[in-house]
């Protein structure tokens, strides 16, 4: 069985027993995304197989101060933060890991990101990644190093609507790594 695309977390997902290695990550799934989500301070979505969550992503807003984002990130933003979406959590099962399920959820996180900010003044996607491993995976689709912050990486919006043209354009890998696909990222 193929997994489905990321849909919004609801009381009927069965999240005890997910997995992805780091206990930090399943244990904010288990304990905290609920709440977070009944609260509003944070959306998380998840991919399903059947009735087994295979992988989340939780999204929030915020602000980064302009000394912590790279030269084309604070840009004519003067002295003031820059408005973001964050990508707060992005963890695929044990079980799942290496069939793109990361990759898709990215490039729905990204997605989402700019459909915010074509309503709110947001310009950039923030992550930070929980492991050099992680933080390898963020730059291959082109989040930026803070020059101030070694854990913090950020994505102009105005390359995240570039990477998605690319990958939706006609010659394009456009199903590689998308939910489901059972391809490896660059594989």
């Amino acid at each position: 069985m193929m997994a489905g695309a990321p849909q919004a977390l609801n009381s009927n997902h069965l999240l005890d027993g997910f997995d992805c290695g780091r206990p930090a990550l399943n244990e904010w799934l288990i304990r905290h995304a609920r709440q977070a989500q009944a609260s509003g301070s944070a959306k998380t979505y998840v991919v399903v197989e059947g009735a087994r969550v295979s992988g989340y992503f939780s999204l929030t807003v915020g602000q980064a101060d302009v000394l912590e984002a790279p030269l084309r990130i604070r840009k004519g933003m003067g002295s003031y933060p820059i408005p973001v979406v964050i990508l707060a959590r992005l963890a695929v099962s044990l079980q799942d890991q290496g069939r793109g399920i990361g990759v898709g959820m990215l490039q729905e996180a990204i997605r989402r990101a700019v459909a915010i900010s074509d309503q709110a003044g947001v310009r950039a996607l923030l992550t930070h990644p929980i492991d050099d491993q992680a933080s390898r995976f963020y730059q291959r689709f082109g989040f930026e190093r803070s020059p101030i912050r070694e854990q913090q990486l950020l994505l102009l919006l105005k390359d995240a609507r570039r990477l998605l043209s690319s990958l939706a354009g006609p010659g394009s890998a456009a199903n590689v790594g998308h939910v489901g696909s059972g391809k490896r990222p660059g594989g």
